[in-house]
């Protein structure tokens, strides 16, 4: 779980504790990557160029994953926030968002000129599973959107639960309400990593039905994700404890 946002001197940035959990497994994956790397060169070269090509393809597939964590890395490590009493200085990465594809940047906001603040539900499927997320965007009085942050993971106890605050304060300061829009639906892709797709800004929101569906999808996933990141770990140890020399009685 992630920390609590902390607002310090009106300046926010994603906990240090969230910033290096997100450095370690880039990597991580990173090491695995170049790993897989090599033992399909050394296996293609010296044994069998077959087993080696499917390494390879192991391997495409883990360097993938690490652009997506490293993408994800680069927003944890670039987001900032600063209030200031006339206006806001926003720093926004591009990988503050792994599905939406918002430009970086780096301005200076007036609150006089703030419109609006909104946010919606977005529901993405893959293979049977289901994920939400809440995405923030801020609405310029000239009608320019800028997408700031998404919440990740919800109904699941992986959610991520700092940026709501944040918007809340920003609304208070320029005098605006934050617009609630619903939820919308958008295209998973593979995993959630290839070939994903958000939703058009001004789609309409999805009926109660198909929301109440989407968000048990997601809490099952959730479910599904939980158990596994408490089973396997614990048949892993578990397995090696079984394992160990001598950890065995002989017949008494």
């Amino acid at each position: 779980m992630e920390q609590p946002v902390t607002l310090t001197s009106h300046v926010f940035r994603v906990p240090l504790s969230v910033r290096l959990g997100s450095l370690l497994g880039a990597a991580i994956v990173a090491a695995v990557a170049v790993f897989l790397v090599v033992c399909a060169l050394f296996i293609s070269l010296r044994f069998n160029w077959a087993l080696g090509l499917f390494i390879f393809a192991l391997a495409a597939l883990m360097s993938g994953l690490a652009l997506y964590v490293l993408r994800d890395l680069v927003g944890k490590w670039g987001l900032r926030v600063a209030f200031a009493p006339d206006g806001v200085r926003l720093d926004l990465p591009a990988g503050r968002s792994l599905i939406h594809r918002p430009p970086a940047q780096h301005l200076t906001i007036p609150y006089a000129d703030i419109a609006g603040l909104e946010t919606r539900l977005e529901a993405y499927g893959t293979l049977g599973m289901e994920m939400m997320q809440r995405a923030f965007v801020l609405r310029r009085k000239s009608g320019e959107l800028i997408f700031l942050c998404e919440e990740r993971a919800l109904a699941t106890g992986f959610a991520s639960s700092m940026f709501g605050r944040v918007v809340e304060e920003l609304a208070a300061r320029a005098g605006v309400q934050v617009s609630d829009l619903g939820m919308a639906e958008g295209r998973g892709g593979l995993l959630g990593v290839w070939g994903t797709h958000a939703p058009d800004w001004a789609a309409p929101a999805l009926s109660p039905e198909r929301q109440r569906s989407l968000w048990a999808r997601a809490a099952m996933t959730g479910a599904v994700a939980t158990a596994a990141a408490t089973t396997v770990p614990g048949m892993w140890i578990g397995g090696l404890g079984r394992a160990r020399p001598g950890s065995e009685q002989g017949p008494g």
